[in-house]
């Protein structure tokens, strides 16, 4: 095409990646400007809701997303399209965990309660415990942390006792968790069916 001073005007086409298996239950919210993309199972369970620019990548390995889960806008879940030694490794999050905005996520599993907060890493192989915190721009390589640690600061860790002793503090942060779902489903439009066409 040409436009009225001469030069050649190009549009930009954007070849979007194939749409992988997916099993999505009907009570999910994923944003129409969410990314799911591969071609390993990708499997998004009851009430999580994707934001708008979330990405969910099954290139190299399935995705596994438990309940209750929120994966925040530009976070990406998922492995790396050069995983290395964790080609084939399925990464989950279990139930009522919360990916901030612009982390990325490529653990093998993420434990229930937990808490990824805003443009953190966690890199393959990595083990997150139950109700962990991984604190704003954190980076974790290929380890293991135990339940109820929060990693802070320059990657110093601790232990969240009150967590840890104290049952009704647990189900308090899931019950916060069902709340803030439930604020999103009201904020999020869904288009689930583009996913399942």
């Amino acid at each position: 095409m040409s436009s009225g001073s001469g030069s050649l005007r190009r549009q930009a086409s954007a070849v979007p990646g194939p749409k992988p298996p997916c099993s999505i239950h009907p009570s999910a919210i994923i944003s129409d400007k969410a990314v799911i993309t591969g071609t390993h199972p990708v499997s998004i369970g009851e009430n999580v809701v994707l934001h708008p620019f979330a990405k969910i990548t099954s290139n190299t390995g399935a995705v596994r997303i438990g309940k209750n889960c929120i994966v925040g806008d530009r976070a990406t879940v998922g492995l790396s399209d050069s995983p290395g030694t964790f080609a084939g490794t399925t990464v989950e999050l279990e139930e009522s965990v919360s990916v901030e905005s612009g982390s990325v996520v490529q653990a093998e599993k993420v434990g229930t309660g937990s808490v990824v907060e805003a443009n953190t890493i966690l890199g393959p192989g990595v083990v997150v415990g139950k109700f962990c915190k991984i604190t704003a721009s954190s980076s974790i390589q290929s380890e293991n942390l135990p339940d109820f640690t929060i990693v802070y600061g320059e990657n110093a860790r601790r232990t969240d006792a009150t967590t840890k002793t104290r049952s009704d503090v647990r189900d308090l942060k899931l019950k916060g968790q069902l709340m803030h779902i439930d604020t999103l489903k009201r904020l999020v439009p869904s288009n689930t069916m583009k996913w399942l066409s």
